[in-house]
């Protein structure tokens, strides 16, 4: 029975190889092609790929330690993965950022920040950050896999990543975003029909006994302490509020934070919205992510809510890690029908993991070749030569991140929560401040991102060797969850006090007019107090208006906006009014 899994792991290998073969021509050509798909991916297709980037190896992981410290908080971490980040991101942020990111012809998120906030901080520092953080991330990802593979499928740890990395190179040199797009398709099908399984695998184990047996279990069991030292009663782990446990509450709230909130400042989850055929489908998806994310996260993490009534104490050798991969081989056993479900399970394990792995080194492919080699060493790189960089810049990040998962460093959430903190604490508040309003200042925006990072890095590292009777909470989970909270008071703070982004390019980056796009005339502009802006571009002297022309004309910190009806050289003053269209809001 055993070649089961051999023959679902060889059809799914066949399947993403002729995909990436057959996006080949669109990524070819342009680098806007293999980042972004040439901004032509439908509402059903981004959500697919949205979720099964979001979701990867790492998840299924954590739910078995989640589950052993928090019990019921494995579902406080499912539902604030829906709420905290596929909703907020989909309903307040992804209109915006699509608009603003064609209007402003950026492909990046640091590219996105450069011209939003006018400085060349955030492209140059923010490409750094990504290309140092991005490899343990992504190595993260491949060690996660590793678990599931030795635990449940007996593969060699290393024989699996290496096949894994050499896919996943393989099919995103061949076709890019597009190529991993159309995959994640598949890949999202298959996750929700194996966390549908897993659920439903999970109530009818003979331990679990089904919903309400298994949570009278879990209430019945006795004290114990968990990893971080709280000290919990199994009616604390089953109680949504925990009865008021702070130990608990301690916990997870931080985590959550990491897992939910951390994601909306992450680069491979905002270009997502880039690539979007166009802002009007973003409703469309986001009800189908939101749908697809609540039923594949909540069958990941049902395993991890009722671990204790597998276990009574923690393996010798993995500790919590290998808590639900070990699970997975008690509930389904070794039957045919079993051994069917376990082979699924791996596909979702293995979809989850490639999918984040080609949002990972798309992003990171992306910030090295265009930010910064394109943006700093070679500005005047054609578009062919920028696509041929991509994909060796892919190569490149896909053998960095393997080599680090081949150390198999067993620190998997450590590595995972420092990359996350440091990337969003660097890009969210400004991502998330910039997109939604007109107020934030370059200098609060900077304040931010380096608050942040600070944060991330300093406080699991160098607060933790100073300060020792603190350094048990100075860890990367609680790092990560102010890096990426705190920032959003202090930019307000100091924007509150600091010069305001020339209203001219503010007013330009909110403009929902696309007849004219790019950021080149800003990137040249003076910076004056005064303008006047045809269509969004700075007017020319000796331009001949004409009808249907928007004009805004920018004073001070004001904006008065208006488009021209019909252009006549001998009008009254009584008649001029008829001539225009008033566009204040």
């Amino acid at each position: 029975m055993g070649i089961i899994k051999y023959i679902f792991v060889l059809i799914y290998v066949l399947f993403i190889l002729i995909v990436g073969m057959r996006s080949r021509k669109g990524a070819q050509e342009t680098s806007d092609g293999y980042l972004l798909g040439g901004r032509s991916i439908g509402p059903v297709i981004t959500s697919f790929s949205f979720v099964a980037t979001y979701i990867s190896g790492v998840c299924m992981v954590n739910a078995g330690k989640i589950g052993w410290d928090w019990g019921v908080g494995a579902m406080w971490n499912a539902w604030g993965n829906v709420i905290l980040s596929i909703m907020f991101m989909w309903g307040l942020l992804g209109v915006r950022s699509r608009i603003m990111s064609e209007k402003l012809n950026v492909q990046t998120l640091p590219d996105f920040l450069r011209v939003r906030y006018g400085t060349e901080y955030f492209k140059l520092v923010g490409s750094v950050v990504i290309f140092v953080f991005m490899i343990p991330y992504t190595a993260a990802v491949f060690s996660s896999l590793s678990y599931m593979f030795t635990s449940v499928f007996h593969l060699p740890y290393m024989t699996a990543v290496v096949i894994m990395a050499f896919i996943g190179a393989l099919y995103l040199v061949l076709g890019g975003y597009k190529a991993a797009a159309k995959i994640d398709v598949v890949q999202g099908g298959i996750m929700v029909l194996g966390g549908i399984i897993l659920a439903v695998a999970t109530l009818r184990a003979p331990e679990v006994g089904g919903l309400s047996q298994g949570i009278a279990r879990m209430r019945a069991l006795g004290t114990f302490t968990n990893t971080s030292g709280a000290v919990a009663t199994g009616d604390d782990l089953i109680s949504f509020g925990f009865n008021g446990n702070w130990g608990l509450l301690m916990g997870i709230i931080p985590f959550v934070l990491m897992t939910s909130w951390a994601p909306n400042g992450l680069p491979q989850m905002v270009t997502k919205f880039f690539a979007i055929s166009s802002a009007k489908q973003v409703k469309v998806g986001a009800i189908v992510c939101t749908v697809l994310g609540f039923l594949i996260l909540t069958g990941v993490h049902l395993p991890g809510m009722f671990v204790h009534l597998f276990y009574s104490e923690l393996p010798a050798n993995g500790g919590t890690n290998v808590l639900v991969p070990d699970m997975l081989t008690r509930i389904f056993g070794s039957g045919l029908i079993g051994q069917l479900c376990l082979s699924l399970i791996l596909l979702l394990v293995l979809s989850a993991s490639m999918s984040t792995l080609a949002g990972l080194v798309l992003s990171s492919s992306a910030s090295f070749g265009v930010d910064f080699i394109k943006g700093y060493v070679k500005k005047d790189l054609s578009e062919a030569r920028t696509t041929i960089l991509l994909k060796f810049s892919t190569v490149f990040f896909v053998l960095g991140s393997l080599i680090l998962a081949l150390l198999n460093l067993g620190v998997i959430s450590s590595i995972q929560s420092l990359a996350w903190g440091a990337m969003s604490g660097f890009f969210l508040a400004p991502y998330v401040y910039g997109a939604l309003g007109k107020w934030p200042t370059k200098a609060g925006a900077i304040a931010g991102s380096i608050v942040g990072i600070a944060c991330a890095v300093l406080i699991p590292t160098a607060c933790k060797s100073a300060f020792p009777s603190i350094a048990k909470y100075c860890t990367t989970v609680n790092a990560c969850a102010i890096a990426t909270t705190l920032p959003l008071i202090v930019v307000p703070i100091v924007s509150a006090f600091t010069k305001k982004v020339d209203a001219g390019r503010v007013e330009y980056c909110f403009d929902t007019d696309m007849s004219v796009t790019g950021h080149e005339h800003l990137d040249k502009a003076v910076e004056n107090p005064n303008r006047i802006f045809v269509n969004g571009t700075p007017m020319k002297a000796g331009y001949q208006v004409k009808a249907g022309d928007v004009i805004s004309v920018v004073r001070g910190g004001q904006t008065l906006k208006f488009e021209i009806k019909e252009v006549s050289g001998d009008v009254t003053e009584a008649d001029a009014l008829d001539m225009f269209t008033d566009l204040q809001p």
